[in-house]
């Protein structure tokens, strides 16, 4: 049950989706804005330059301006760090940023580029990335340094991976998740061995 709440949650199917959040942004352009404490912001519209999310904070960003180019509106860069929280699932952004013990869920809407300070041993639920089968990743060396694929509503995304030296290389951050029927049938087929077992 709590695997598909955070599911549920991932998507942004939540029973109160605007209840409760301490900013909401659906227009205008906002120069920078820093979360604290537990604070969460609400976009469904807009744009920014740097948003900082810190603490133990939410940002929930479903959409902003619509870019001609990548990073000529919607937001320049999302800060996340703590044990913040990003979930992304439309508009644009040109770059994520993220440290600490930061979790990013993405789902959605055009990114170009993430770029993580993680300490080794990696964890791979750091970043979650909701996509369809099919994905495409590029190497330079040894290392992915980009995914290319389409969302589960079928929009491409092409986003480059950053890893820093000294740690953890960014795609070992990255847990990759099917489009909803695949985890259904992942979900049956574990009910199924549980009952013959």
């Amino acid at each position: 049950m709590r695997t598909l709440m955070t599911v549920l949650l991932a998507l942004g199917l939540s029973v109160s989706a605007f209840a409760g959040y301490d900013y909401v942004i659906s227009s205008g352009y906002i120069p920078d804005l820093t979360l604290t404490g537990s604070q969460s912001l609400l976009m469904t519209g807009g744009g920014g330059n740097a948003f900082t999310a810190i603490d133990s904070t939410l940002m929930d960003i479903r959409n902003t301006s619509s870019p001609v180019i990548l990073g000529e509106s919607g937001i320049r860069e999302l800060l996340i760090g703590g044990t913040s929280q990003l979930k992304f699932s439309g508009g644009s952004v040109n770059n994520i940023y993220t440290s600490g013990d930061a979790t990013v869920i993405l789902s959605g809407g055009q990114i170009g580029g993430i770029q993580s300070w993680y300490a080794f041993p990696a964890n791979p639920n750091h970043v979650m990335l909701f996509c369809n089968p099919g994905y495409q990743l590029t190497y330079t060396g040894n290392v992915v340094t980009k995914i290319s694929g389409t969302w589960l509503d079928g929009s491409a995304f092409s986003i480059k991976l950053y890893t820093y030296s000294g740690y953890s290389d960014m795609f070992s951050n990255m847990t990759i998740i099917p489009e909803p029927a695949t985890m259904l049938l992942l979900g049956l087929g574990g009910v199924l061995l549980r009952r013959r077992t």
